[in-house]
């Protein structure tokens, strides 16, 4: 599975407890739905308990969303979002602790769209880069409502000119915020070295977010670990594109996400 559905009780479990057991438990549902295993490490009482509490469900929807449908019950009585396998890749770059910190910004975004703000870069360079599907989610959530009460609305008398209420500002109006160099360099902070003299063109030049996809899906990108030297092989193997360009390739690669 490459997604499942996350609902609002996960959360509201996740929010309840410290990080160690936030991101223990959000790291034993994810290891459920992407990988099939069962949780394995020692839980205590109180983890075991919210386990339980949850497990029927998960398997439930799971067995559900295998089979091609959707888990409407579940759907219609709680809110939810989709949680991607990316969120999860995420989490594995971090400690226990991190990923409970990580989690819980998810489900406070994705619930009560709150802007975290994250002391470590580490953990801030992860979310912002899996914060794009994330308003993708919420988009097609948001363009799934307006479907519904379209349909409810079908056989309502049409609403004449002056009876249709001003447009309101809405998130599809607003751009969508591309990756910088320090938003890379925090998501990636493995890769050593600085851009210095010519090199720190590169800074402002290159398409950050298309580096960062390019380097997670280009085997050869992804072993250099001299952010020059990483920089140089992105230009020559894709080249530099201009700023409509860059919007216009992501917003395609939205569509196909």
């Amino acid at each position: 599975m490459e997604q499942f559905t996350f609902y609002e009780l996960y959360a509201d479990i996740l929010q309840g407890t410290d990080d160690v057991s936030a991101g223990k438990l959000a790291s034993n549902i994810c290891a459920y739905e992407f990988e099939d295993r069962e949780p394995d490490g020692e839980m205590t009482d109180k983890e075991h308990f919210y386990w339980s509490d949850i497990a029927d469900i998960l398997k439930e929807v799971k067995e559900t969303e295998r089979a091609g449908k959707k888990p409407k019950r579940y759907n219609l009585q709680s809110r939810h979002f989709t949680f991607y396998a990316t969120y999860y890749n995420a989490m594995k770059l971090l400690n226990v602790r991190k990923r409970g910190i990580f989690v819980k910004a998810v489900c406070a975004y994705m619930f009560g769209n709150e802007e975290p703000k994250f002391a470590d870069r580490t953990i801030q360079g992860y979310f912002n880069l899996c914060k794009r599907k994330m308003d993708l989610s919420k988009k097609r959530t948001a363009s799934g409502r307006m479907g519904g009460t379209r349909e409810k609305n079908a056989n309502a008398p049409p609403m004449t000119e002056t009876s249709v209420p001003a447009p309101q500002g809405t998130e599809e109006d607003e751009p969508q915020k591309m990756l910088t160099y320090e938003d890379f360099r925090a998501a990636y902070p493995d890769i050593q070295g600085n851009l210095f003299g010519t090199g720190q063109a590169y800074e402002s030049a290159l398409d950050w977010s298309d580096v960062a996809l390019k380097f997670e899906t280009d085997e050869e990108l992804r072993k250099e670990r001299n952010i020059y030297y990483l920089a140089k092989m992105y230009e020559q193997k894709y080249g530099q594109t201009s700023q409509a360009n860059r919007v216009a390739k992501w917003d395609d690669l939205k569509d196909n996400l």
